[in-house]
C-alpha cells in the first residue's frame, strides 16, 4: 500500500510538471501540428497576395520540416482594417497558448492599438505591412517592424527628388491618419537637411473646386513636384484631381499605393514614382527565387504584399528554430543576435525595426510597377 500511495505521487508530479511545461510551449493542435495566427483584412479584395504568400511559406516550412520539427498550419483572422476590431481579435487570439509570434495587420494604427496587447499575453506581434519608427519605442515593446521604416523611404523619396533636380515641392497626405503624418514629417526632416523646400503641406481633400485653389497656390509659389503620402479613398481622389486640373507635375509617392489597386488615370500613372523595396522583376537571387516559386504555385507575379507576408511567416518559423525554443525569451535573444535570410538577402533588426532591405523607386510601365532604371540608393531600412 505504501509504496502504491509513493507511485501515484510521482505520477501526480510529473503530471503537474508536464501541465506546467505546456504552459511554456505553443498549443499543439489535435492533429498534431503548431498553429501560427496570421491577421489580416481578409474579407478585402487585396487580401489574396498576402493570403498566398503565407500560405506558400508555410507549404515551404512545412517541407523543411516545420518548426521545432512540428508541421504549421495557419489560422486566418480578418480585422477588417478597423481599430475596434483588431483589438476584439488580437485579444482573443492573444489568449492562446499556441506559436507565439503573430503576423499581420494592415494599419500602423492597429499595429500601434494591439502591440501591447500580445506583450501583455506573452507574444510577439511582426507587422510586414506598416513603416512606423515608432515600434522602436518604449511604450511598443511586442511589435517588430518587418518592412523598411518610414525614415528610411523618406530618406530615398528626398534623395530621389534631390538627384532629379527638383527642389521646391508640395504636400499632401490623408487628414487623421498616422502613417500619413509620420510619413510627412519624416520627409520634412529629410528635405530641410537637403535644403528642398515645402512650399505647402495640405491633407484636406473635400471637392474639386477647393482642389483647384491647392493647385492655383502650388503654381504661385514655385512648386516643382507633389510627394503624396494619401491612403485609402484619398489616394483615388488625388490621382484623379491631379488629371482634372491639367496637372503635369511629378508626383513622388509613398509605398501604400502598392499595397492594393487604386484606379488612377493613365496620364497619372506616367508621372507617378513609388519609394518601394520588392524588385519585382528580379532575376537572380532570393527575390527571383521567391517570384518563380509563386507563379508556379499561383500563376500570377507576386506583389509587395506577398512578398511581406512570404518573408514575415519564414522570418518567424527561422526565429524559432535558431532559438531551439517557443519561449518568448529565448526568441527575443535570437532576435537581437542573429541575421536572417530572407527573401531580401541577410537582415537583422536595430531593436525591433528591422535592417538591411533595400529602398528605391518605382514607375508604371504596362501598367505594373517597376523598379526605376537609375536607383539612387539613397535609403536603407534602418533607423
Amino acid at each position: 500500500m505504501k509504496k502504491q500511495r509513493m507511485i501515484l505521487a510521482v505520477l501526480t508530479i510529473l503530471m503537474i510538471g508536464g501541465l506546467l511545461g505546456a504552459g511554456c510551449t505553443g498549443k499543439t493542435e489535435e492533429n498534431g501540428k503548431l498553429s501560427v495566427d496570421v491577421v489580416y483584412p481578409f474579407s478585402e479584395d487585396y487580401s489574396q497576395s498576402f493570403k498566398n504568400g503565407i500560405e506558400l511559406a508555410a507549404q515551404e516550412i512545412n517541407d523543411q520540416g516545420g518548426i521545432l520539427n512540428q508541421s504549421i498550419e495557419v489560422n486566418y483572422n480578418d480585422d477588417g482594417n478597423n481599430i475596434n476590431t483588431a483589438v476584439e481579435v488580437a485579444t482573443r487570439i492573444a489568449e492562446n497558448s499556441d506559436f507565439p509570434i503573430v503576423i499581420g495587420h494592415r494599419s500602423t494604427d492597429d499595429v500601434l492599438k494591439v502591440g501591447s496587447i500580445y506583450h501583455q499575453n506573452n507574444k510577439l506581434l511582426f507587422a510586414p505591412i506598416i513603416a512606423s519608427s515608432k515600434l522602436n519605442l518604449a511604450q511598443n515593446p511586442g511589435a517588430y517592424l518587418c518592412a523598411p521604416s518610414d525614415d528610411a523611404m523618406a530618406s530615398e523619396l528626398v534623395g530621389s527628388i534631390a538627384a532629379q533636380g527638383i527642389s521646391r515641392i508640395a504636400v499632401v497626405h490623408s487628414a487623421g491618419n498616422t502613417y500619413g503624418k509620420d510619413f510627412i514629417q519624416k520627409v520634412e526632416e529629410h528635405a530641410n537637411a537637403t535644403g528642398i523646400e515645402i512650399v505647402d503641406a495640405v491633407s484636406y481633400l473635400p471637392n474639386l473646386d477647393y482642389f483647384r485653389y491647392y493647385v492655383k497656390k502650388w503654381d504661385s509659389m514655385g512648386a516643382q513636384a507633389i510627394v503624396s503620402a494619401c491612403v485609402g479613398n484619398d489616394i483615388t481622389a488625388l490621382y484623379e484631381y491631379l488629371e482634372k486640373t491639367g496637372n503635369t507635375r511629378p508626383i513622388f509617392a509613398s509605398y501604400d499605393i502598392e499595397i492594393q489597386a487604386y484606379t488612377i488615370p493613365q496620364s497619372m500613372k506616367n508621372l507617378i514614382q513609388v519609394t518601394s523595396y520588392f524588385n519585382n522583376t528580379a532575376t537572380t537571387g532570393a527575390e527571383a527565387a521567391f517570384i518563380q516559386a509563386y507563379q508556379q504555385a499561383y500563376g500570377l507575379t507576386p506583389d509587395l504584399p506577398a512578398a511581406q507576408a512570404y518573408m514575415a511567416m519564414h522570418l518567424a518559423a527561422d526565429a524559432a528554430n535558431q532559438a531551439q525554443s517557443l519561449k518568448i525569451e529565448a526568441i527575443r535573444k535570437v532576435l537581437e543576435e542573429n541575421s536572417f535570410e530572407t527573401v531580401y538577402g541577410g537582415l537583422s533588426f536595430n531593436k525591433r525595426l528591422i535592417t538591411g532591405i533595400p529602398v528605391f523607386q518605382k514607375i508604371y510601365l504596362n501598367d505594373q510597377l517597376v523598379p526605376k532604371n537609375n536607383i539612387t540608393g539613397g535609403g536603407n531600412s534602418g533607423e
